[in-house]
């Protein structure tokens, strides 16, 4: 071989292994790109894939908690362990707990459910506000706050890897790490899809083209007759009304348009008093640097009910004296604005409560209604910051109120609400007023410690802080579980104070772990259970009694009947005992309260496994019609009750009514409810009926005979169009 064809055929072995090694790299290269969009997909989705909710699930948002450097004694340049502690980007933001099967009945004991699913800070940041729609994977919506603390950080100058924290405002300063959400800000609304799980920014608030200040947002509201979300500005006092795609269709002003139906002075927005994290004046242990709108424009909690947005203002107005001649100050108040056909603001607004006084030191921030029209009210006290992430709020000065409508509404007087309201307990310390802000109905429990998908609002839920200390509950009382707790206590909703204080009936869930100081009060923020509108009355009954040995095991107290209708009030009212409403009235355990209480002879158990005759259906199935565009159409979303006892987790669903069809069957998966029955074919106003069939997957599998449970299901399809519009109201 001549040496001109040797070095011929080295140079092609050279290019060969030349383009190997660059297919290699390549593919190496693409190998590292597709693991980095993973590991990005995963930063962001951290559920992806899962639907995001079960019925009854319980959503709480929080802190999501600090790390600290990992060896203090390799802290350089004078800086102390806080210099280098940091909002934990890993930690929970929101959680999504499973209530169901506490295993013991509600004594005050400490439980750890299940955390279904969990949203880091890195994924939202940290996050107040909690809506949820009634999509057949309903959707969950969280807006970002500044309730925790505001954290800010300018670029590493020390080279440790680390950025700088700092307390003021300058032209580095940014969001720190976890304070903000993955390229979010402070007017940032994000959205956890229900079927999906992926979580994606659904809003950017601004107002005139600017974006909210470092004040934030305050909470949300879902409207499911039109269709929307509404969202409070603690910068600027305004209430968004956003469509279900993120369209900001207009504002509500109350510094403008409420105040003046009181005859109070307008008090407007001022863009100049606008701060941000850049301004010299700006300093994060100075909540009142943060660009909050003052506060008699200051507007939070938010719900609707027939036809109405509800919102609390943080202040009423400066009196001049009061009866005693003393400067005097009306404290924090709920109004109310008419919304119109298309679900606009209309000019139809009133001053519906005057809250007590000290509420200016504990705005309202959340509000809702139960079926019959109270309206409760959970307070948060005013926001605080510490450089070491102490306590971020004061202790002891929120209360959660229970209003009753007037019924019938009183002519004569200014609101159609009786003034004085009842005072629900929440903790066992201060006085029982340890609301960290966040109240939500939902499905109780039976003394078997069960859910039970009886009634919707046989439960309340309410976030707060430090609630099992037992420096002033009864001696003999030792349930199990940390004292130190910071999170969630639910409760029977029908007693009041006066029943249940201190709040002996009721479960206590830690939001996080590591909570367990009282140095870490106000980490805990709102809470929304998902639920359908169910239509049967819970049993809270029984002959009289009171609190009785608390363990685990047994069912623990009887209490007297709820109340049948408001509290009765005035001049007229025939006497009952106890014959007062509001914060003083006498606890008598063995009466009615109200004016057409029923005696019950049964000792029934609070809860809802009240004896009632035995069913001779082997199935129970309840549900909603709901308008859903992207199932395309109405979905049937329901539950079922398993009375033939054979593991029932799985139906099949044929139409019988000509011209309709299930698109989804004919095998659906009840459990975790709700099951979703897709209808295709419908016409607004329409009855369906549907044959269903219940039956056990597991059994089936084997190939064995199994029990299947058969039943007709009659469906109202509700006299609307589904698909005339998208989420932005536009047509399809």
């Amino acid at each position: 071989m001549t040496d001109g064809a040797e070095q011929s055929k080295r140079r092609k072995r050279r290019l060969v292994w030349a383009v190997l090694f660059a297919l290699f790299v390549l593919l190496l290269l693409w190998l590292l790109s597709f693991c980095s969009t993973q590991e990005r997909e995963h930063t962001l989705h951290p559920f992806a894939g899962v639907p995001t909710l079960s019925l009854g699930d319980v959503v709480v948002t929080g802190f999501s908690g600090t790390i600290g450097p990992v060896d203090s004694n390799l802290l350089t340049g004078g800086k102390a362990p806080v210099d280098q502690t940091f909002i934990d980007t890993n930690g929970p933001s929101v959680r999504v707990f499973d209530p169901r099967h506490p295993g013991f009945v509600w004594n005050g004991s400490y439980w750890a459910p299940p955390h279904r699913h969990e949203i880091p800070a890195r994924a939202v940041g940290q996050v107040f506000g909690i809506a949820i729609d009634d999509r057949a994977f309903p959707n969950v919506y969280v807006a970002a706050t500044s309730v925790f603390g505001l954290s800010i950080a300018t670029p590493d100058a020390d080279k440790d890897f680390n950025p700088e924290r700092t307390t003021r405002g300058s032209s580095e300063a940014v969001w720190a790490p976890g304070q903000m959400g993955s390229s979010g800000g402070s007017g940032s609304i994000w959205k956890v899809d229900g079927k999906s799980g992926q979580i994606a920014r659904f809003a950017d608030i601004e107002l005139d083209g600017r974006p909210t200040g470092p004040a934030s947002l305050g909470t949300l509201a879902f409207d499911n007759v039109h269709r929307q979300l509404f969202v409070s500005d603690l910068s600027t006092g305004m209430i968004h009304r956003l469509s279900l795609g993120g369209k900001d269709l207009g504002t509500f002003d109350h510094g403008v348009k409420g105040r003046p139906v009181q005859g109070l002075s307008r008090i407007a927005h001022d863009h100049r008093a606008r701060t941000g994290i850049t301004d010299a004046e700006f300093d994060t242990e100075v909540p009142a640097s943060w660009g909050f709108t003052p506060a008699e424009r200051r507007v939070w909690g938010l719900a609707v009910r027939d036809g109405r947005l509800y919102y609390s203002v943080a202040l009423g107005q400066v009196s001049a004296k009061d009866e005693h001649g003393k400067a005097a100050t009306d404290t924090g108040q709920i109004w109310s604005v008419a919304l119109n056909k298309r679900g606009d603001f209309t000019s139809d607004i009133r001053l519906e409560i005057t809250l007590p006084e000290g509420s200016a030191d504990a705005p309202v921030s959340d509000i809702e209604f139960t079926k019959d029209g109270q309206m409760v009210l959970a307070q948060r006290a005013v926001i605080g910051m510490d450089y070491a992430y102490k306590p971020l709020t004061s202790a002891g000065v929120a209360h959660v109120y229970r209003y009753w409508p007037e019924t019938p509404n009183d002519p004569a007087t200014p609101s159609a609400w009786y003034q004085a309201p009842e005072r629900l307990s929440v903790g066992f310390q201060s006085g029982n007023q340890t609301s960290a802000g966040g109240v939500a109905l939902g499905y109780g429990y039976n003394s078997d410690g069960e859910l039970v998908f009886e009634d919707c609002e046989d439960a309340i839920y309410l976030t707060g802080d430090n609630l099992r200390d037992f420096r002033k509950v009864e001696e003999g009382f030792e349930p199990e579980g940390p004292l130190m707790l910071n999170g969630l206590q639910i409760s029977p909703s029908g007693p009041a104070r006066g029943f249940n204080a201190p709040p002996l009936i009721s479960y206590f869930v830690n939001y996080a772990d590591s909570m367990q100081s009282t140095d870490e009060s106000g980490r805990v923020g709102d809470v929304a259970v998902y639920r359908l509108d169910c239509k049967v009355a819970s049993c809270v009954a029984g002959t009289g009694g009171g609190v009785t040995t608390l363990n685990r095991e047994k069912p623990i107290v009887i209490l007297p009947p709820p109340p049948v209708g408001p509290p009765c009030v005035g001049v007229g009212c025939v006497p009952v005992v106890p014959p007062c409403v509001g914060l003083d009235c006498v606890s008598v355990e063995d009466d009615c309260i109200g004016p057409d209480c029923v005696e019950v002879d049964t000792d029934c158990i609070i809860g809802v496994d009240c004896p009632t005759d035995e069913p001779e259906q082997c199935m129970k199935v309840e549900g909603e019609a709901v308008c859903d565009p992207e199932e395309g159409g109405w979905v049937y979303k329901l539950f079922t009750t398993d009375y033939a006892g054979i593991g029932l987790d799985t139906m099949t669903a044929q139409s019988t009514t000509t011209g309709v069809s299930v698109s989804n069957g004919p095998n659906i998966t009840v459990v975790p409810p709700p099951g979703v029955v897709t209808l295709s074919g419908t016409t607004p106003g329409q009855t369906v009926t549907i044959d269903v069939c219940g039956y056990n997957a597991g059994a089936k599998a084997t190939g064995e005979p199994y029990d299947c449970c058969r039943q007709t299901l009659t469906i109202q399809v509700p006299n609307g169009i589904c698909e005339q519009i998208d989420d932005d109201g536009g047509p399809l």
